[in-house]
């Protein structure tokens, strides 16, 4: 299995950029609605403030009801301040909606078009992991933190400049005192950050250890290794537990800092406005209990805002290890299939006009990594782009079959992919495909619906080849025939699951098929039969057949070998070499 390599990481607020200008996510739009709508909540709070402070003012100072004015006046503020922060509710919600749709639309348009080429590279859960967490981690970052850490700039900015037109005092103190906030943040916020990864990493190899070892009961109930294994899921749970605890102890710590600096901020400020009011201190204009009362209900607002940044902080945290694993999915251009000719890259050599009956006329044929970023002017095996495999010629006519033979970890089940359209590659094949490999899916649905796969079929199709395939004595003892739940019946053998794939494949009536060692699990028995009725099943198809196991030469047109990162075809393999590479 070849591991993915990931570009040189960008920096997250440059990347969100560009997601935002390729995916048409419409996030700078959305942000800075949600900004100005906030701020106008927030202001219009402030403004509340000073009514109300007036009104204390005439009713403590002044010993007189409080005017029309000021009155209606804060009735009004209130309202609007509770009209702002509900359509800024309602933007968040909306364009979170609206972001996570469209990412999880490209996601779907990816494994579509790369399932195999993907899946193959990391466990189930990881995947889950990546389409539940990671995801939503980037959208949150990207609609609810950088949203907060604007507000959280601008409102005291704004407020802070009109608390010194009311007195330098307090203005150069709170000057003082602001940049603590953030920047104890910063500092306990960082090692926060490097804690979340860890404990992301342990939380993935946790679900991969535990869905690993699940899919391997029966295995390790033959050979009494379960309680070993149990042992070691405890083990790695214990760790996850540890990893939890130091995020979570990370998390208190840094909003127990926030509350002490914005307590202790506050209460200076108290302290101030208190003693000038009692004449105490005559340090800059005098205070009137309207101006004392304002800046105090003013400031605490402005720290919340602060706090409210702190709170957030690990958001950040999350959206950069999301972003090592988006970042390799995101940078994927996808192409839509047609019939015509398709192009998967500007590298790509134009396809001339050939006779119907070639399927593939590739020369100079390379593959590359999964990263977009090595989608570039490409020819031959040594361009300092790295190419994972590479051959002089390649060429594919209807009906040929090819035995494609090399050592474990060679590279044939990346040719599959490539040439199926799974990878970046300077050639593919411009017809449908059908993907035959050694792990049939079985899903947990009826045996209709592992045939259908979301297509339609009548159930005359459906029983014609299960026949073909030769499971019509197993359907023949389901208890509702097609409409059997296969959970609810005993499992396929391996023999049988792969002949439940190829009659997927008979369904889909298509004439290419790359077959990626679909008999190597099986017991040399099942392996015999099930790959005789391969070669029956394709006669009329086009094969590519990647095997380790011996198959009968007279069954196989042409013959490739995959070494050193090289594809050797016919004329360039020796019977020695094919028998060499068939044996490892």
């Amino acid at each position: 299995m070849t591991k993915e390599k990931i570009a040189s990481r960008q920096t997250l607020t440059k990347w969100c950029k560009e997601m935002d200008s390729a995916q048409s996510l419409g996030l700078r739009r959305s942000l800075m609605s949600q900004v100005a709508v906030k701020c106008l909540s927030l202001f219009s709070l402030i403004i509340g403030f000073y009514y109300f402070s007036n009104i204390a003012q005439d009713w403590v100072v002044n010993k007189t009801h409080a005017t029309r004015g000021d009155i209606v006046g804060l009735s009004i503020c209130l309202a609007l301040c509770w009209l702002f922060q509900g359509a800024f509710n309602a933007l968040s919600s909306r364009g979170k909606v609206k972001v996570l749709d469209k990412l999880e639309a490209h996601l779907k348009q990816v494994f579509v078009a790369r399932q195999h080429a993907l899946i193959r590279q990391h466990s189930v859960y990881y995947w889950q992991t990546l389409w539940l967490q990671h995801i939503q981690a980037f959208t949150d970052w990207a609609l609810e933190y950088r949203v907060q850490q604007m507000i959280a700039v601008i409102v005291p900015l704004l407020a802070l400049a009109v608390i010194f037109y009311v007195n330098p005092v307090i203005g150069l103190g709170l000057l003082l005192t602001l940049p603590v906030v953030p920047l104890f943040m910063i500092i306990v916020g960082k090692g926060a950050a490097a804690l979340h990864r860890k404990h992301f990493v342990a939380l993935e190899r946790l679900g991969s250890l535990f869905t690993d070892r699940l899919a391997a009961l029966p295995m390790l109930a033959s050979f009494q290794a379960h309680q070993k294994q149990t042992d070691l899921l405890k083990q790695a749970s214990e760790n996850l537990n540890a990893r939890t605890m130091k995020v979570v102890s990370v998390a208190f710590l840094s909003n127990s800092v926030l509350d002490f600096f914005a307590t202790l901020a506050v209460a200076l400020v108290a302290v101030f406005i208190g003693f000038s009011l009692l004449g105490e201190l005559t340090i800059g204009p005098a205070i009137t209990l309207q101006q004392g009362l304002w800046v105090l209900l003013t400031v605490p607002l402005l720290l919340s805002e602060m706090k409210k940044l702190g709170q957030v902080y690990h958001q950040k945290a999350q959206a950069e290890a999301a972003q090592d694993e988006l970042y390799p999915l995101f940078s994927i251009p996808i192409q839509v299939k047609t019939h015509s000719d398709e192009k998967v890259g500007s590298y790509f050599e134009s396809m001339n006009k050939r006779p119907s009956e070639s399927l593939l006329a590739a020369s100079h044929f390379n593959v590359f990594e999964m990263d977009a970023s090595l989608y570039s002017s490409l020819s031959s095996c040594e361009s300092e782009t790295p190419v994972l495999l590479c051959a002089d010629s390649l060429n594919v006519s209807k009906g040929d079959k090819i035995l494609l033979s090399g050592a474990s970890g060679s590279g044939k089940t990346l040719l599959l992919e490539a040439l199926g359209g799974q990878r970046p590659a300077s050639h593919k094949f411009n017809e449908p495909v059908v993907w035959i490999t050694q792990h049939p899916v079985v899903t947990p649905g009826s045996v209709r619906e592992n045939l259908c796969l979301d297509d339609s079929y009548t159930d005359e199709a459906l029983n014609e080849v299960l026949q073909a395939v030769e499971l019509g004595p197993w359907l023949a003892l389901l208890p509702y025939g097609l409409d059997t739940v296969m959970t609810d019946y005993p499992l396929l053998s391996g023999g049988e699951a792969q002949r439940l794939s190829l009659a997927r494949a008979l369904l889909r009536n298509v004439n290419i098929w790359l077959l990626d060692e679909p008999t190597a699990h099986l017991p040399d028995s099942q392996h015999h039969r099930l790959a005789q009725l391969i070669n029956r099943l394709g006669e009329n198809k086009t094969l590519i057949w990647a095997s380790h196991k011996a198959l009968p030469a007279n069954w196989f047109t042409h013959f490739w070998a995959i070494k050193d990162g090289k594809v050797k075809v016919a004329s360039m393999v020796s019977q020695n070499e094919r028998q060499e590479a068939t044996n490892e």
